[in-house]
């Protein structure tokens, strides 16, 4: 398991417990992972690594924001400076930490491919992508890490309600700001831990949230978790570049070896996912920067059908996913 999917299964388990206390969601099965059919255009393609499945509860109490869903995207940040010596330095690197974060959030909305679905022969490009995203009713939510742990300030204001910093310059991608601004907007939940505890705190008073002193709130637990995802998927991480380190029986090693953790510039994690099978779990070639079509084909993978042609096999189905 990639490091990515590691800190995603994570950050689905608290949001799991944690999310039904301030009543955003009733049952932790509105928190899905990697989910199709997102996007009505392209319906084999998952836009998000997690996202959060709103209903809209008339129950008392209940969270009521005018969203259909939150999704959420994992990229890991990590500076490659050196760490600084002096107290200043040190200040200054946490501002240049912020602003990669912050990078790493804007190249999330602003992604650098598109994609085509084979069936209707419709075509998005990268940006109106991310415009369904917003005119499906959507949030999206980059959670940039950097190398400790740190947070980007989009998923920290939801977080913990931090002040995010001044979104970046978008050029020409009127639809990732669009995104941008509505993340940090008030349609937008924030302060999710704050609002865990006020709750616990009045429907159980003094009671332990996890059964014990060191875990007594909401928050509490949920950044030890949150610590606990970080310092697993980083100390998994050294542990597997021990394989890129070459041993040399004369005392040296053969030039040097940099292990860097930052994916906010691989192009793989800045391209969007895309489902591996179909919806009927039948195999599909591998997805590419195209949508190949969802209906089966009995020769080879690698045939299409005419936009006109009908899939004669399931198709009352998956024709509604091509819609």
């Amino acid at each position: 398991m990639d490091a990515d999917a590691e800190t995603r299964d994570g950050i689905v388990d608290i949001f799991k417990r944690i999310l039904p206390i301030t009543k955003l969601i009733h049952s932790g099965t509105q928190v899905e992972k990697e989910a199709p059919n997102i996007i009505r255009s392209l319906p084999r393609l998952k836009p998000f690594d997690l996202s959060i499945r709103l209903h809209h509860l008339l129950t008392q109490g209940a969270w009521r924001i005018p969203l259909a869903r939150i999704g959420f995207d994992v990229v890991f940040v990590h500076s490659t400076k050196p760490a600084p010596s002096d107290p200043l330095r040190l200040t200054a690197s946490f501002n240049e930490s912020d602003l990669r974060l912050r990078e790493g959030e804007r190249k999330k909305f602003a992604r650098s491919t598109g994609g085509t679905n084979d069936i209707t022969s419709k075509t998005l490009s990268p940006d109106e992508v991310i415009g369904e995203i917003n005119n499906s009713n959507y949030s999206f939510i980059p959670i940039a890490i950097g190398p400790f742990g740190e947070m980007g300030s989009i998923f920290r204001r939801f977080w913990d309600g931090s002040d995010p910093l001044p979104l970046p310059e978008f050029k020409d991608r009127p639809e990732a700001e669009r995104a941008a601004l509505r993340s940090i907007s008030v349609d937008t939940p924030w302060d999710i831990l704050g609002k865990a505890d006020a709750r616990w705190k009045s429907e159980r008073g003094t009671s332990l949230f996890d059964g014990s002193h060191l875990t007594s709130l909401p928050s509490i637990w949920a950044k030890q978790q949150y610590g606990i995802v970080c310092s697993t998927q980083l100390a998994n991480h050294i542990h597997s570049s021990f394989n890129n380190l070459i041993y040399d029986p004369k005392g040296h090693y053969d030039g040097d070896v940099e292990v860097d953790m930052d994916d906010s510039d691989d192009p793989d994690e800045l391209d969007w996912k895309w489902v591996d099978v179909d919806f009927l779990d039948e195999p599909l070639a591998k997805a590419t920067n195209t949508d190949p079509a969802v209906c089966d084909v009995s020769n080879s993978q690698k045939e299409r059908r005419s936009v006109g042609a009908s899939c004669d096999v399931k198709s009352s189905y998956k024709k509604g996913l091509g819609r």
